[in-house]
């Protein structure tokens, strides 16, 4: 039998719930209410854009991850780079696409070679002697002209948006993008982000230019019940019987993350029937899978942020200031950890759920206690 969880985005019977979200988030991008997505990495939000997209069947959407941009010109490349391939695949005459795309927009140079075996056209973009902010400039406008031409709108998702806060030219692109943002007619943005404090920082702070610019849906946690009966029905459609209390273990130990609550429940559906001790050895596994990316995240603190990080984990303390706290974990001063603090939180890695400081990720936080 096969296993009905894997670790590819959430599409379709395999996605659990956001029927709310959906609605809302759909209905934003077809009355042109620009909106920010923000929420932990591994919370579903690139399986949710993919939803939502798949809902909008009167829009085209266009999907944009910026999380490894480096420079303006790797933001406008990688625009401009899935635009012409997401119009090139959903256009209707594929003969004339390459002309109705330069009419539009008039600043890119677009190659174009004939793939052998379907005989239909591969577009490949360069930025030309133009520099990177003229094309900012310009970029969303096309866009929009484009729409306006061929009749169509458009939902345009920028995942990791805070990825541009990175780049030294940040004010600048924002800026840019912005003017496009607030004239266009036919293009609709879903921004979202995993680091919480900057994008809430581009959004709210007034000095910024995408102050009040979109509306801002910090994405709840999926309810419990919801879940457990969503896992119960995954495993049954595979074949096997998972109890309502193994369900909420399951959810409870990753804290309803959704990629984590996939990625258990993948692990465990595997050892069912095979072990005894199936969900407790499922568990273990998953903590040892991620320890490579861990490693990696923590490698990258200093030492003082490093001890805050793990006294947080092991203690889960409602402050951070006693002086307990603080000798126990050999954090020296208040202004040291104030510091350390305040990376940690841009870094989204922790946080105060409540009255209670905790490592956002709930996997990684497993990993720090046993180091």
């Amino acid at each position: 039998m096969s296993n009905p969880f894997n670790l590819a985005l959430a599409q379709g019977s395999g996605f659990c719930n956001r029927t709310a979200e959906k609605a809302l988030i759909g209905q934003n991008m077809r009355s042109g209410i620009h909106t920010v997505i923000y929420a932990p990495r591994r919370y579903g939000k690139s399986s949710l854009a993919m939803e939502v997209g798949a809902l909008l069947t009167d829009m085209i959407s266009i999907y944009v991850d910026l999380f490894s941009v480096t420079s303006p010109e790797d933001v406008v490349e990688k625009i401009y780079r899935v635009i012409v391939a997401t119009l090139g695949r959903t256009a209707a005459d594929q003969t004339t696409l390459a002309s109705r795309i330069l009419a539009s927009f008039k600043k890119l140079r677009l190659n174009i070679e004939i793939d052998s075996m379907t005989m239909l056209p591969e577009f490949s973009v360069s930025l030309g002697e133009e520099r990177a902010e003229i094309h900012l400039e310009l970029i969303i406008a096309a866009l929009d002209h484009y729409c306006t031409a061929q009749a169509i709108k458009v939902c345009l998702v920028l995942d990791e948006f805070q990825e541009i806060c990175a780049l030294k030219e940040s004010k600048k692109i924002e800026a840019l993008l912005r003017g496009g943002m607030q004239s266009a007619q036919n293009v609709s943005f879903l921004m979202m982000g995993s680091r919480r404090t900057i994008l809430r920082d581009m959004f709210e702070d007034r000095k910024r230019p995408f102050y009040k610019s979109a509306y801002v849906l910090p994405l709840p946690e999926i309810p419990v019940n919801e879940f457990v009966a969503f896992l119960i029905d995954r495993y049954a459609g595979g074949g096997k019987v998972l109890s309502g209390a193994e369900a909420g273990e399951i959810v409870a130990f990753v804290r309803a993350y959704p990629y984590y609550v996939q990625k258990l429940a993948m692990l465990h559906f595997n050892l069912v029937g095979e072990r005894d001790d199936a969900l407790p050895f499922a568990k273990s596994l998953l903590v040892e899978m991620e320890a490579a990316d861990f490693e990696g995240i923590f490698l990258g603190l200093t030492n003082h942020q490093k001890r805050l990080l793990r006294a947080i984990a092991k203690h889960q303390p409602t402050t951070i200031h006693g002086q307990e706290f603080l000798v126990e974990n050999r954090l020296g001063s208040q202004g040291g950890v104030q510091t350390s603090l305040a990376k940690l939180k841009k870094l989204d890695l922790a946080e105060k759920i409540g009255n209670i400081w905790r490592v956002v990720d709930p996997v990684f936080e497993k990993w720090l206690i046993k180091q």
